[in-house]
């Protein structure tokens, strides 16, 4: 299991906690530099 900033995810089973459950707000999709420009 491996999180970040309160969001917990099981690379093994699949299992996520529900992401209003984390510390800060998710970032938006303008916000990630690494997505391809369309």
């Amino acid at each position: 299991m491996s999180g970040l900033n309160g969001r917990y995810a099981c690379g093994v089973c699949g299992w996520v906690n529900n992401w209003a459950e984390g510390h800060t707000v998710l970032p938006r999709a303008e916000d990630d530099t690494d997505a391809p420009s369309t």
